[in-house]
């Protein structure tokens, strides 16, 4: 045998092993089911005796999903699988019975034509995105299998209107489903992160006794959710982040029969901005004694809000900044004797709260962030101080941290006669300065004229003090301040909100940064900055030898700073 035959020899060897390597391969993904088959428009893939559908080429606007595949049974969709018939199918329904039956994550996201779903009833859980972006979808029955709505699952179905919750999984005969909206079951646990986002013609919802966890963002920019009927002995423990942001949510007072008012027994977690700008009749919220945490911002903004009934023995554990920032219309608080922190800028901008009724400090409270009382009538308003004096702090005798220092009466120019109590909240041992309480406007005098000054009430200035936080002043309507020569350290927006318009001090050194004498934070659209300019100029007093020096780091920050005459005082 030459050379060349033995080369042929092994050539064809090769090639019929190769063959028969290939059949064994194709026989192992056949019965495998990695490739894929086709049967009434579905296109599927086969494992053993299951079938999961992969896509769809059918021309039917209703579809029927069956339980059964050339005798296999259906067991799952995969994602994407009708991507390809996006503009045709209208309806989807389940006829199949897998108690193993799962949807796979988007399955049926983007789809635009479709307007109904019924899932099928042994379905745990609706995944994560499954019906994303169904800009149509108006209808969906969710059997009462499933204990879990997942994340983003219907965000962006800008067409569902109403949430009910039913037992009632019919969708045949006398009793069938017919009317728009998502059919929830009993037996839901938990709604996913983002799972109603930007659903937002939405204006209905009904909360079984059983749910326990709405996640974040679960219904952020659903801009018309309005009625949300929470079933007696809710077991919710959980609200998300920004949950419910920028709802219409309608929640009486309790008193208001005719209306439900929206509680949570079980509550332990309120997550950042939770609440955050609710509109509407979104005037009371009950904080149950469970609650052990309350995220940041989480009712800021809310400005019809005016009564939170938080329970005296509650389990607070922690409390985030801004709670109840610009909650505009809150007059009604009680906060718990055991609270031991007032966070920062808690009820900056309640004015109705801290301008028409005295504020107790508890007598647990160890720590007052910077802000927590920073309030004002309105940022270049010409409200008149009369209709918006600021009352009493108050402090708990058995505080050990805290105290009120009373400042001297002060009184309306031309009306000697009437006379006007204000005092400082600091701490224990006076050298803190937190906030101003009272009334001084710009025609009021004190024994040394009309520049507010740190006066007791024998017209000594306070030497003590050697701190102001930020936002110790803010909303006053005086103009002009002097501030003592003891003074170490100035916060950040000392006079926010403010009407002052010089605040002089001896230019004995000091520390302070390029925010301490900005009287505007991030100055909205309808602010009216030319009638309450972005900073205050700063007089620094010529009897000081440290004047020149203290020019120049000010000149640093772009403050306006000018040398004045301490007898030239207004």
């Amino acid at each position: 045998m030459n050379n060349k035959t033995r080369q042929i020899i092994v050539v064809v060897s090769v090639f019929v092993i190769a063959l028969a390597s290939l059949g064994t391969i194709i026989g192992l993904l056949v019965n495998t089911g990695n490739m894929s088959e086709y049967s009434n428009g579905f296109r599927y893939q086969a494992s053993g005796s299951r079938i999961t559908i992969t896509g769809y080429e059918g021309d039917d606007e209703e579809v029927v999903v069956p339980d059964k595949i050339k005798g296999k049974r259906v067991v799952g969709i995969d994602k994407d699988a009708f991507e390809e018939k996006s503009s045709v199918v209208k309806s989807i329904k389940f006829n199949c019975t897998s108690s193993a039956f799962t949807i796979a994550e988007e399955a049926f996201a983007e789809l635009a034509a479709l307007e109904r779903v019924v899932l099928p009833k042994n379905i745990k859980e609706v995944a994560n995105g499954a019906f994303k972006g169904c800009k149509a979808l108006k209808t969906v029955i969710v059997p009462n299998s499933v204990t879990k709505i997942g994340a983003n699952a219907f965000k962006d179905c800008a067409q569902l209107k109403f949430m009910y919750h039913t037992d009632d999984y019919s969708t045949e005969g006398d009793n069938a489903i017919e009317e728009d909206g998502i059919f929830l079951p009993t037996s839901l646990l938990e709604i996913g992160e983002r799972a109603f986002e930007a659903c937002t013609t939405i204006v209905d919802m009904s909360m079984k006794k059983d749910l326990e966890k709405i996640g974040d963002y679960a219904f952020y920019g659903c801009t018309r959710l309005s009625e949300l009927t929470v079933e007696e002995n809710s077991e919710v423990t959980s609200i998300g982040e920004w949950a419910f942001y920028n709802t219409l949510l309608n929640s009486p007072k309790p008193t208001d029969s005719r209306k439900n008012p929206m509680l949570f027994p079980n509550l332990v977690t309120i997550g950042a901005s939770a609440f955050k700008n609710v509109k509407n009749n979104f005037v009371y919220f009950s904080i149950p004694k469970s609650v052990k945490t309350i995220g940041d911002a989480a009712f800021a903004e809310s400005s019809n809000l005016t009564t939170v009934d938080m329970a005296e023995d509650i389990q607070l554990e922690s409390m985030g900044e801004g709670v109840f920032e610009n909650c505009s219309q809150l007059t009604d608080i009680t906060l718990p004797t055991g609270l031991k922190e007032i966070p920062a800028k808690t009820f900056k901008g309640c004015y109705r709260l801290l301008y028409n009724s005295d504020f107790v400090i508890g007598k647990s409270v160890e720590k007052i962030g910077d802000g927590a009382f920073a309030i004002y009538t309105g940022r270049g308003s010409s409200t008149s101080v009369t209709s918006y004096s600021r009352h009493i702090i108050t402090v708990d005798p058995e505080n050990e941290y805290f105290t009120t220092v009373r400042l001297e009466d002060n009184k309306r120019e031309g009306n000697e006669t009437s006379t006007y109590q204000q005092g400082l909240l600091t701490d224990a041992d006076g050298t803190t300065v937190y906030a101003y309480y009272g009334s001084y406007d710009a025609n009021s005098t004190n024994s040394l004229g009309k520049t507010f000054r740190l006066l007791d009430t024998e017209g000594n200035f306070l030497t003590d003090v050697t701190t102001i936080k930020p936002y110790a002043f803010a909303g006053v309507d005086f103009e002009y301040i002097q501030l003592n020569n003891s003074i170490k350290n100035i916060g950040e927006y000392v006079f926010f909100g403010s009407k002052v318009v010089i605040c002089y001090m001896s230019a004995e050194r000091f520390e302070f940064d390029g925010k301490s004498f900005d009287r505007v934070v991030e100055p909205k659209d309808n602010d009216d900055i030319e009638a309450l300019s972005d900073r205050i100029e700063v007089g620094l007093l010529a009897t000081s030898s440290a004047v020149d020096e203290m020019m120049e780091k000010f000149r640093e920050f772009d403050i306006v700073a000018a040398q004045y005459n301490a007898s030239k005082l207004p």
